[in-house]
Protein backbone atom coordinates (compact mmCIF):
# COMPACT_ATOMS: atom_id res chain seq x y z
CA UNK A 1 0.00 0.00 0.00
CA UNK A 2 1.38 3.25 -1.14
CA UNK A 3 1.86 5.72 1.73
CA UNK A 4 -0.28 8.97 1.54
CA UNK A 5 1.28 12.04 0.10
CA UNK A 6 -0.78 14.24 3.63
CA UNK A 7 -1.78 13.61 7.36
CA UNK A 8 -3.14 16.69 8.07
CA UNK A 9 -0.83 19.18 7.45
CA UNK A 10 2.21 17.33 7.46
CA UNK A 11 4.03 16.27 3.84
CA UNK A 12 4.58 12.31 4.04
CA UNK A 13 8.34 11.81 2.84
CA UNK A 14 8.37 8.11 3.23
CA UNK A 15 7.49 5.07 5.57
CA UNK A 16 9.94 3.88 8.08
CA UNK A 17 8.57 1.11 9.50
CA UNK A 18 4.97 -1.06 9.59
CA UNK A 19 3.59 -2.99 12.60
CA UNK A 20 -0.02 -4.25 13.82
CA UNK A 21 -1.10 -1.30 14.89
CA UNK A 22 -0.65 0.40 12.09
CA UNK A 23 2.44 2.19 9.70
CA UNK A 24 5.38 4.85 10.73
CA UNK A 25 6.37 7.78 8.08
CA UNK A 26 8.96 10.21 7.96
CA UNK A 27 7.17 13.41 7.40
CA UNK A 28 7.80 17.34 7.56
CA UNK A 29 6.05 19.85 9.76
CA UNK A 30 6.15 22.54 7.24
CA UNK A 31 4.48 25.13 9.90
CA UNK A 32 7.91 24.84 12.02
CA UNK A 33 10.10 23.26 9.34
CA UNK A 34 11.05 20.12 11.17
CA UNK A 35 11.15 16.47 10.43
CA UNK A 36 8.93 14.21 12.66
CA UNK A 37 7.64 11.17 12.23
CA UNK A 38 3.69 9.99 12.39
CA UNK A 39 2.34 7.23 13.96
CA UNK A 40 -1.16 5.98 12.24
CA UNK A 41 -3.36 3.42 13.49
CA UNK A 42 -4.72 0.61 11.65
CA UNK A 43 -8.13 1.01 10.13
CA UNK A 44 -9.24 -2.23 10.59
CA UNK A 45 -9.13 -1.63 14.79
CA UNK A 46 -11.29 1.17 14.27
CA UNK A 47 -14.22 -0.94 12.84
CA UNK A 48 -17.01 -1.24 14.63
CA UNK A 49 -19.80 1.73 16.74
CA UNK A 50 -18.77 1.57 20.57
CA UNK A 51 -15.71 0.15 20.37
CA UNK A 52 -14.92 2.52 17.86
CA UNK A 53 -15.29 5.23 19.65
CA UNK A 54 -14.08 3.76 22.81
CA UNK A 55 -10.90 2.83 21.20
CA UNK A 56 -10.32 6.84 19.95
CA UNK A 57 -10.90 8.08 23.17
CA UNK A 58 -8.48 6.13 24.54
CA UNK A 59 -5.97 7.24 21.90
CA UNK A 60 -7.06 10.70 22.28
CA UNK A 61 -6.25 10.34 26.33
CA UNK A 62 -2.87 8.21 26.10
CA UNK A 63 -1.63 10.50 23.61
CA UNK A 64 -2.25 13.35 25.33
CA UNK A 65 -0.79 11.76 28.68
CA UNK A 66 2.73 10.84 26.50
CA UNK A 67 2.79 14.61 25.59
CA UNK A 68 3.16 15.94 28.37
CA UNK A 69 6.28 13.80 29.51
CA UNK A 70 9.92 15.45 29.14
CA UNK A 71 12.54 13.52 29.72
CA UNK A 72 15.76 13.08 26.99
CA UNK A 73 15.08 9.23 26.61
CA UNK A 74 11.87 9.39 25.56
CA UNK A 75 10.33 10.02 22.40
CA UNK A 76 8.60 13.17 22.40
CA UNK A 77 5.14 13.59 21.69
CA UNK A 78 4.04 16.62 19.54
CA UNK A 79 0.72 16.24 18.00
CA UNK A 80 -2.22 14.36 17.57
CA UNK A 81 -4.28 15.12 14.88
CA UNK A 82 -6.85 12.96 12.35
CA UNK A 83 -6.54 12.65 8.75
CA UNK A 84 -10.07 14.04 7.28
CA UNK A 85 -9.45 12.66 4.19
CA UNK A 86 -9.12 9.12 5.15
CA UNK A 87 -10.16 9.63 8.46
CA UNK A 88 -7.03 8.26 9.96
CA UNK A 89 -6.29 9.05 13.82
CA UNK A 90 -2.42 9.85 14.15
CA UNK A 91 0.41 10.90 16.32
CA UNK A 92 3.07 13.15 15.46
CA UNK A 93 6.26 12.33 17.36
CA UNK A 94 9.99 13.64 17.67
CA UNK A 95 11.84 11.68 14.93
CA UNK A 96 14.94 9.92 16.40
CA UNK A 97 17.66 9.37 13.40
CA UNK A 98 18.93 6.01 13.79
CA UNK A 99 18.27 2.31 14.41
CA UNK A 100 15.96 0.22 17.29
CA UNK A 101 17.55 -1.45 19.65
CA UNK A 102 15.74 -4.99 17.76
CA UNK A 103 18.28 -4.01 14.56
CA UNK A 104 20.94 -3.95 16.94
CA UNK A 105 20.62 -7.03 18.50
CA UNK A 106 20.18 -9.19 15.28
CA UNK A 107 23.08 -7.82 14.32
CA UNK A 108 24.93 -8.59 17.16
CA UNK A 109 23.03 -10.73 19.56
CA UNK A 110 25.94 -10.18 22.63
CA UNK A 111 26.34 -6.37 23.58
CA UNK A 112 29.41 -5.28 25.67
CA UNK A 113 28.46 -5.00 29.07
CA UNK A 114 29.28 -1.42 30.11
CA UNK A 115 27.01 -0.78 26.86
CA UNK A 116 24.53 -2.51 27.71
CA UNK A 117 24.39 -1.36 31.11
CA UNK A 118 23.91 2.07 30.06
CA UNK A 119 21.03 0.97 27.76
CA UNK A 120 19.01 -0.62 30.50
CA UNK A 121 19.84 2.22 33.06
CA UNK A 122 18.49 4.67 30.56
CA UNK A 123 15.26 2.59 29.54
CA UNK A 124 15.34 2.14 33.30
CA UNK A 125 15.06 5.84 33.67
CA UNK A 126 12.53 6.41 31.31
CA UNK A 127 10.05 4.24 32.56
CA UNK A 128 10.38 5.78 35.86
CA UNK A 129 9.49 9.13 34.34
CA UNK A 130 6.65 8.20 32.89
CA UNK A 131 5.37 5.78 35.80
CA UNK A 132 5.91 9.59 38.15
CA UNK A 133 2.98 10.56 35.49
CA UNK A 134 0.78 7.42 35.62
CA UNK A 135 2.11 5.84 32.35
CA UNK A 136 2.07 2.50 32.39
CA UNK A 137 4.04 1.81 28.67
CA UNK A 138 2.70 -1.58 28.69
CA UNK A 139 4.83 -3.19 25.44
CA UNK A 140 8.63 -2.52 26.28
CA UNK A 141 10.85 -4.96 23.79
CA UNK A 142 13.40 -3.84 21.54
CA UNK A 143 11.72 -2.68 18.80
CA UNK A 144 10.14 0.29 21.07
CA UNK A 145 13.64 1.17 22.37
CA UNK A 146 15.98 3.53 19.73
CA UNK A 147 19.12 4.46 19.37
CA UNK A 148 19.88 7.61 17.83
CA UNK A 149 22.84 8.79 16.13
CA UNK A 150 24.76 9.74 19.45
CA UNK A 151 23.83 6.45 20.97
CA UNK A 152 21.67 8.12 23.26
CA UNK A 153 18.61 5.49 24.30
CA UNK A 154 14.99 7.10 23.02
CA UNK A 155 12.31 4.71 24.24
CA UNK A 156 8.94 5.53 22.18
CA UNK A 157 5.24 4.60 21.62
CA UNK A 158 4.42 5.97 24.62
CA UNK A 159 0.64 5.98 24.89
CA UNK A 160 0.07 3.86 21.67
CA UNK A 161 1.14 0.84 23.85
CA UNK A 162 -2.08 0.42 25.79
CA UNK A 163 -4.01 0.34 23.58
CA UNK A 164 -3.24 -3.36 23.43
CA UNK A 165 -4.89 -3.97 26.49
CA UNK A 166 -8.49 -4.03 27.93
CA UNK A 167 -11.19 -4.54 25.64
CA UNK A 168 -8.90 -4.67 22.35
CA UNK A 169 -7.70 -8.33 22.91
CA UNK A 170 -11.48 -9.42 21.88
CA UNK A 171 -10.55 -8.58 18.07
CA UNK A 172 -7.55 -10.27 18.16
CA UNK A 173 -5.02 -7.96 18.91
CA UNK A 174 -2.29 -9.38 21.64
CA UNK A 175 -1.80 -8.23 25.13
CA UNK A 176 1.50 -6.55 24.68
CA UNK A 177 4.68 -8.32 23.28
CA UNK A 178 5.02 -12.09 23.56
CA UNK A 179 7.92 -13.14 25.45
CA UNK A 180 8.40 -9.64 27.43
CA UNK A 181 4.85 -10.11 28.94
CA UNK A 182 4.24 -10.11 32.41
CA UNK A 183 2.44 -13.43 34.38
CA UNK A 184 -0.48 -11.48 35.85
CA UNK A 185 -1.69 -9.53 32.42
CA UNK A 186 -1.06 -13.06 30.62
CA UNK A 187 -3.75 -14.42 33.34
CA UNK A 188 -5.97 -11.95 32.72
CA UNK A 189 -5.06 -8.75 34.84
CA UNK A 190 -4.67 -5.11 34.28
CA UNK A 191 -0.98 -4.49 33.37
CA UNK A 192 0.62 -1.77 36.11
CA UNK A 193 3.78 -0.36 36.54
CA UNK A 194 4.84 -3.17 37.65
CA UNK A 195 4.14 -5.56 34.37
CA UNK A 196 6.72 -3.01 32.66
CA UNK A 197 9.70 -4.09 35.11
CA UNK A 198 8.80 -7.34 34.09
CA UNK A 199 9.23 -6.53 30.26
CA UNK A 200 12.36 -4.67 31.69
CA UNK A 201 13.79 -7.69 33.04
CA UNK A 202 13.52 -9.96 30.41
CA UNK A 203 15.28 -7.26 28.00
CA UNK A 204 18.31 -7.05 30.27
CA UNK A 205 18.50 -10.73 30.45
CA UNK A 206 18.71 -10.35 26.68
CA UNK A 207 20.95 -7.23 26.81
CA UNK A 208 23.49 -9.59 29.05
CA UNK A 209 23.22 -12.52 28.05
CA UNK A 210 22.82 -12.28 24.36
CA UNK A 211 19.42 -15.12 24.97
CA UNK A 212 16.20 -14.67 25.73
CA UNK A 213 15.05 -15.83 29.31
CA UNK A 214 11.94 -17.76 27.62
CA UNK A 215 11.35 -19.81 24.75
CA UNK A 216 8.23 -20.88 22.59
CA UNK A 217 7.36 -21.49 18.70
CA UNK A 218 4.14 -20.03 19.33
CA UNK A 219 2.89 -17.09 21.80
CA UNK A 220 0.94 -20.16 23.46
CA UNK A 221 4.24 -22.08 24.46
CA UNK A 222 6.26 -18.67 24.95
CA UNK A 223 2.98 -18.08 27.50
CA UNK A 224 3.52 -20.91 29.43
CA UNK A 225 7.22 -20.88 29.74
CA UNK A 226 6.16 -17.72 31.45
CA UNK A 227 3.77 -18.64 33.72
CA UNK A 228 5.49 -21.89 34.75
CA UNK A 229 9.05 -22.08 34.03
CA UNK A 230 11.60 -20.59 35.94
CA UNK A 231 14.75 -19.10 33.84
CA UNK A 232 18.40 -19.96 34.28
CA UNK A 233 19.79 -17.22 36.35
CA UNK A 234 21.87 -14.33 33.78
CA UNK A 235 24.98 -15.66 36.16
CA UNK A 236 24.77 -19.45 34.66
CA UNK A 237 24.55 -18.49 31.28
CA UNK A 238 27.65 -15.73 31.36
CA UNK A 239 29.61 -16.67 34.34
CA UNK A 240 31.60 -13.58 34.35
CA UNK A 241 28.33 -11.47 35.26
CA UNK A 242 28.81 -9.64 38.33
CA UNK A 243 26.15 -11.89 41.27
CA UNK A 244 24.46 -8.89 42.27
CA UNK A 245 23.57 -7.72 38.50
CA UNK A 246 21.91 -11.73 37.92
CA UNK A 247 20.28 -11.40 41.10
CA UNK A 248 18.74 -8.03 40.00
CA UNK A 249 17.63 -9.37 36.95
CA UNK A 250 15.93 -12.22 38.36
CA UNK A 251 14.19 -10.16 41.30
CA UNK A 252 12.59 -8.00 38.26
CA UNK A 253 11.61 -11.32 36.37
CA UNK A 254 9.58 -12.93 39.71
CA UNK A 255 6.37 -14.37 38.57
CA UNK A 256 4.30 -12.75 41.53
CA UNK A 257 3.90 -9.04 40.83
CA UNK A 258 4.32 -8.94 45.31
CA UNK A 259 7.60 -10.68 44.97
CA UNK A 260 8.86 -8.38 41.97
CA UNK A 261 10.88 -5.48 41.95
CA UNK A 262 8.61 -2.96 42.99
CA UNK A 263 9.78 -0.01 40.36
CA UNK A 264 11.11 1.00 37.57
CA UNK A 265 13.41 3.22 40.40
CA UNK A 266 14.22 0.42 42.20
CA UNK A 267 15.37 -1.46 39.37
CA UNK A 268 17.43 1.62 38.16
CA UNK A 269 19.37 1.55 42.02
CA UNK A 270 19.94 -2.26 41.81
CA UNK A 271 21.67 -1.61 38.49
CA UNK A 272 23.33 0.91 39.71
CA UNK A 273 24.49 -0.58 42.90
CA UNK A 274 25.66 -3.94 40.99
CA UNK A 275 28.03 -1.78 38.28
CA UNK A 276 30.69 -1.83 41.20
CA UNK A 277 31.25 -5.77 40.49
CA UNK A 278 30.92 -5.52 36.48
CA UNK A 279 34.10 -6.49 35.00
CA UNK A 280 36.36 -3.92 33.92
CA UNK A 281 34.07 -1.17 35.05
CA UNK A 282 35.31 0.43 38.05
CA UNK A 283 33.10 1.27 41.16
CA UNK A 284 31.41 4.03 41.46
CA UNK A 285 32.99 6.70 43.68
CA UNK A 286 32.91 10.13 44.72
CA UNK A 287 35.10 12.74 41.80
CA UNK A 288 38.40 12.87 42.07
CA UNK A 289 39.71 15.87 43.85
CA UNK A 290 43.21 16.87 43.70
CA UNK A 291 44.90 16.28 47.41
CA UNK A 292 46.52 18.80 48.81
CA UNK A 293 49.95 19.19 49.08
CA UNK A 294 51.34 18.49 52.96
CA UNK A 295 51.89 21.46 54.86
CA UNK A 296 55.49 23.32 54.03
CA UNK A 297 55.31 22.21 50.33
CA UNK A 298 55.70 23.46 47.37
CA UNK A 299 52.56 24.86 45.70
CA UNK A 300 51.54 26.24 42.52
CA UNK A 301 50.93 29.64 44.04
CA UNK A 302 54.17 31.03 46.06
CA UNK A 303 53.38 29.99 50.01
CA UNK A 304 55.83 31.29 52.64
CA UNK A 305 55.27 29.98 55.88
CA UNK A 306 55.79 33.40 58.32
CA UNK A 307 58.88 32.48 60.44
CA UNK A 308 61.54 34.52 61.88
CA UNK A 309 63.65 32.64 58.74
CA UNK A 310 61.50 34.27 56.28
CA UNK A 311 61.89 37.67 57.42
CA UNK A 312 65.72 37.71 57.46
CA UNK A 313 65.45 36.33 54.00
CA UNK A 314 63.36 39.02 52.65
CA UNK A 315 65.03 42.13 55.29
CA UNK A 316 68.52 40.86 53.53
CA UNK A 317 67.10 40.83 49.60
CA UNK A 318 65.78 44.73 50.30
CA UNK A 319 69.06 45.74 52.93
CA UNK A 320 71.95 44.51 50.25
CA UNK A 321 70.49 46.47 47.47
CA UNK A 322 69.90 49.53 49.59
CA UNK A 323 73.20 49.19 51.40
CA UNK A 324 74.75 48.81 48.09
CA UNK A 325 73.34 52.53 46.44
CA UNK A 326 73.69 53.96 50.05
CA UNK A 327 77.33 53.49 49.41
CA UNK A 328 77.47 54.21 46.21
CA UNK A 329 75.64 57.77 46.18
CA UNK A 330 77.50 58.53 49.66
CA UNK A 331 80.98 57.98 48.77
CA UNK A 332 80.14 60.27 45.35
CA UNK A 333 78.51 63.15 47.69
CA UNK A 334 80.82 66.08 46.82
CA UNK A 335 83.81 66.92 49.05
CA UNK A 336 83.24 69.92 51.19
CA UNK A 337 85.48 73.07 49.55
CA UNK A 338 87.91 74.39 52.07
CA UNK A 339 87.35 78.11 54.19
CA UNK A 340 88.70 80.77 51.82
CA UNK A 341 91.94 81.94 53.16
CA UNK A 342 91.93 85.99 53.77
CA UNK A 343 93.94 87.98 51.50
CA UNK A 344 97.77 89.42 53.12
CA UNK A 345 97.51 92.87 54.08
CA UNK A 346 100.30 95.09 54.21
CA UNK A 347 100.89 96.81 57.44
CA UNK A 348 102.71 99.66 58.22
CA UNK A 349 106.09 98.77 60.08
CA UNK A 350 105.63 100.77 62.71
CA UNK A 351 102.04 99.50 63.33
CA UNK A 352 101.67 96.15 66.04
CA UNK A 353 101.43 92.73 64.35
CA UNK A 354 98.61 91.26 66.22
CA UNK A 355 98.73 87.66 66.65
CA UNK A 356 95.46 85.68 64.44
CA UNK A 357 93.24 83.04 66.19
CA UNK A 358 94.26 79.75 66.27
CA UNK A 359 91.89 77.64 63.56
CA UNK A 360 89.23 75.85 65.17
CA UNK A 361 89.60 72.24 65.49
CA UNK A 362 87.03 70.10 63.72
CA UNK A 363 84.33 69.19 65.56
CA UNK A 364 82.72 65.41 66.03
CA UNK A 365 80.12 66.71 63.84
CA UNK A 366 81.77 68.33 61.39
CA UNK A 367 83.57 64.81 60.85
CA UNK A 368 80.77 63.45 60.45
CA UNK A 369 79.77 65.32 57.21
CA UNK A 370 83.49 64.42 55.68
CA UNK A 371 83.35 61.59 52.91
CA UNK A 372 85.85 59.11 55.09
CA UNK A 373 82.70 59.21 57.60
CA UNK A 374 80.51 58.50 54.79
CA UNK A 375 82.20 55.58 53.80
CA UNK A 376 82.69 53.82 56.59
CA UNK A 377 78.78 54.37 57.18
CA UNK A 378 77.92 52.43 54.38
CA UNK A 379 80.12 49.62 54.24
CA UNK A 380 78.47 49.26 58.02
CA UNK A 381 75.15 48.85 56.21
CA UNK A 382 77.14 46.12 53.57
CA UNK A 383 78.21 44.41 57.10
CA UNK A 384 74.59 44.48 58.17
CA UNK A 385 73.27 43.26 55.43
CA UNK A 386 75.72 39.97 55.04
CA UNK A 387 74.80 39.31 58.57
CA UNK A 388 71.42 39.07 57.59
CA UNK A 389 72.12 37.11 54.61
CA UNK A 390 74.31 34.70 56.70
CA UNK A 391 71.71 34.32 59.12
CA UNK A 392 68.93 33.88 56.32
CA UNK A 393 71.18 31.00 54.87
CA UNK A 394 71.65 29.17 58.17
CA UNK A 395 69.12 26.14 59.38
CA UNK A 396 65.59 26.74 60.49
CA UNK A 397 65.34 27.58 63.83
CA UNK A 398 63.48 25.84 66.14
CA UNK A 399 59.84 26.49 67.55
CA UNK A 400 60.22 28.39 70.86
CA UNK A 401 64.07 28.35 71.23
CA UNK A 402 66.03 31.15 71.36
CA UNK A 403 68.72 32.10 68.57
CA UNK A 404 71.74 30.00 69.79
CA UNK A 405 74.07 31.54 66.32
CA UNK A 406 73.79 34.83 67.09
CA UNK A 407 72.34 36.11 69.99
CA UNK A 408 72.31 39.48 69.30
CA UNK A 409 74.42 41.40 66.61
CA UNK A 410 74.83 45.00 66.03
CA UNK A 411 76.15 46.74 63.06
CA UNK A 412 77.83 43.64 62.09
CA UNK A 413 79.86 42.82 64.92
CA UNK A 414 77.87 39.22 65.93
CA UNK A 415 79.75 36.26 66.27
CA UNK A 416 80.87 34.47 62.87
CA UNK A 417 78.41 32.04 61.60
CA UNK A 418 80.53 28.70 62.40
CA UNK A 419 78.29 27.18 59.10
CA UNK A 420 80.29 29.48 56.57
CA UNK A 421 83.73 28.87 56.75
CA UNK A 422 84.23 31.36 54.19
CA UNK A 423 82.24 34.79 55.05
CA UNK A 424 84.22 37.32 56.43
CA UNK A 425 83.11 41.04 57.78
Amino acid sequence: MAPPAHLGRYEVLGPLGQGAMGAVYRATDPALDRTVAIKTINPILLAGGELRDEFLERFRREARAAGRLSHPNIVSVFDLGLDEATATPFIVMEYVPGVSLEAVLKENPLLPLVQALEIVEQVASALQEAHGHGIVHRDIKPANVFLDDRGRVKVGDFGIARLDGSELTQTGVRVGTPGYTAPEVLQGAVADARADVFALGVLAYRLFTGKRPFSGTVPEALALDILQREPETPRAVRPDLPEALSAGVMRALAKSPAERTPSAAAFLQDMRAAQGGAPGTPAPGPPAVAAAPPDGATRTELVLPRTRHTRRWLLAAVLLPAAGLGAYLLTRAPTPSPAPTAAPVTTPATAPRRASPPAPRPTPASRANGPEDAAGRARDLVKDAEQLWRDAQGKPERTGEPDKKNPGHGRGRGKKDKGHKNDHD
